[in-house]
């Protein structure tokens, strides 16, 4: 006695084997024990859609094990079912998409996968179930990481009327991810995205991945604008947009990012906050850099270490704040003990007026060494001890800086400048005698000259008076005759004080 099912209850028999993706699982909607037993004991119009008695109690059978989870056991019979020399095509085909099934669900994927190509080769089935089991079966290859056999039989299932909803768009999507086929997947994941309602965190993952792998920035960019206006307070989200922002050379567009997500305490780890302050040292606004970078390292979430005390040191002598940078660049110098940090120090003391103590730490840094100028170091000890009035100490710095070519035309300047300094003190009041001894000199000559009319006379002497100042009484007498050496410098002097002698 042959078994035939209507066509309605065949229809509820494939809903057994039909798949959805959901999460990467796939799940599948099984007829009633009862509803089966209908399909076996109703005749189909169609003959060669039928089950024999024997068959279908085995198929009955083996879905009632699969209904209480004994998949082992529907193994078993499906087996002894296969097995049958009779079977027709019909009975083939539910038999192997049944056990297909059972290994499916014991994690027997490719089992599974050999079953059910195995069910459509049988050439029995129907265009819908032929599309449903590849869906199928392309999802479990993908699972299995056979990711362009996986693509290809959910691409065929389309070509053959199969649709391609927004889940098996968003699967098609991340195989070919998988597989590097970045430009062929770019469709799918695009109307996983499109087709989503709503969308959720993982459609915008997946095609942004796209645009990425694709250096498609402007999609780059408006992706993660949305993503950003609907997730605010996402950290990675903001994150991955300033990245994004400074690859692309909008570094002040990232650095405004950055700000907005320190202001907004996003930023928690140390080297966050450092590319923070970083960023304000970039952009000439070091004062507020330091002031942030000082502030988190007392408050411990930035390491005092080495690295993160230069950069503070760094930011306050760019911020020309020399009395915040001294402690720190003190700090450091000890921290490293190298020359170059302790000639930093030295600096930063001489830019505050500290001239004694930044004497000291530019000798330090002068005996410790492995300066990259050290030069203009011997140059800057020069210029401190100049004016600390230590300029024979100077000069000497000075003299060490003219040996090394960086700073040699500009020691050598200075040298020389001292030099003749000291030289003009000593000569100094020579000079001021001389131009005093030439002044009184030409008040005598004037007074000659004018006072023979109108000059006063002495009544004894009969020679003119004159009227010199009293700074000249050391050189000249009331009637401007030279005393002393200066009648050797001034010997036209003493003749005409001759001549009016012995015209009295």
């Amino acid at each position: 006695m042959m078994l035939s099912t209507k066509a309605q209850n065949l229809s509820r028999f494939r809903l057994m084997l039909s798949a959805v993706f959901v999460a990467g699982a796939i799940g599948f909607a099984a007829p009633e024990a009862s509803a089966l037993r209908m399909v076996v004991q109703e005749e189909d119009e169609a003959a060669n859609r039928s089950f024999s008695a024997e068959i279908g109690e085995i198929v009955l059978r083996a879905q009632e094990l699969q209904s209480n989870d004994q998949w082992q056991e529907s193994i078993t019979q499906l087996d002894r079912a296969l097995a049958r020399s009779g079977i027709t095509p019909y009975e083939r085909m539910i038999s192997l998409q049944l056990r297909g099934r059972a290994y499916y669900e014991t994690e027997r994927l490719n089992q599974a996968i050999t079953d059910w190509r195995a069910a459509i080769a049988t050439g029995i089935m129907t265009t819908e179930e032929t599309v449903g089991l590849r869906i199928n079966i392309g999802q479990l290859l993908i699972a299995s990481e056979r990711y362009n056999e996986g693509i290809d039989e959910i691409l065929a299932a389309a070509r053959a009327g199969g649709e391609i909803n927004e889940r098996l768009a968003m699967m098609l999507a991340q195989a070919y991810a998988q597989a590097d086929r970045f430009q062929e997947g770019l469709r799918y994941a695009e109307q996983a995205f499109e087709g989503a309602n709503p969308r959720e965190r993982r459609h915008f993952n997946l095609v942004l991945y796209y645009y990425q792998s694709l250096d498609r920035t402007a999609d780059q960019m408006r992706i993660i604008g949305e993503m950003a206006a609907r997730w605010p307070t996402e950290k990675n989200i903001w994150t991955s947009y300033a990245s994004l922002l400074a690859q692309n050379g909008r570094e002040e567009e990232a650095f405004e990012v950055n700000k907005i997500m320190y202001i907004n305490g996003m930023l928690t780890e140390g080297r966050e906050i450092v590319r923070v302050a970083q960023y304000y040292s970039f952009y000439d606004v070091p004062y507020r850099g330091a002031s942030i970078l000082e502030r988190e390292m007392n408050a411990g979430r930035v390491e005092r270490n080495t690295e993160n005390v230069e950069l503070l040191a760094n930011m306050w002598r760019q911020a020309r704040e020399w009395d915040r940078a001294i402690p720190v660049l003190r700090q450091l110098a000890q921290m490293t003990n190298t020359g170059e940090n302790y000639l930093k120090l030295g600096e930063a003391l001489y830019q505050q007026g500290e001239l004694q103590a930044a004497t000291e730490a530019i000798e330090q840094a002068l005996n410790r060494g492995g300066l990259r100028q050290t030069g203009n170091a011997w140059v800057l000890l020069g210029n401190i001890r100049y004016e600390l009035n230590n300029r024979q100490g100077a000069i000497e710095a000075f003299d060490r800086g003219a040996q090394f070519g960086e700073s040699r035309r500009t020691a050598e300047g200075w040298a020389r400048f001292v030099r003749e300094e000291i030289r003009f003190e000593q000569e100094r009041p020579r000079i001021l005698e001389q131009l005093q001894r030439d002044s009184c000199r030409f008040s005598v000559e004037d007074q000659r000259d004018t006072s023979v009319l109108l000059g006063r006379v002495d009544p004894e002497t009969g020679r003119l008076l004159l009227d010199l100042p009293e700074e000249c009484s050391a050189y000249y007498n009331q009637f401007g005759d030279p005393i002393g050496d200066q009648a050797a410098q001034d010997p036209s002097g003493a003749a005409n004080a001759d001549a009016e002698t012995q015209e009295g």
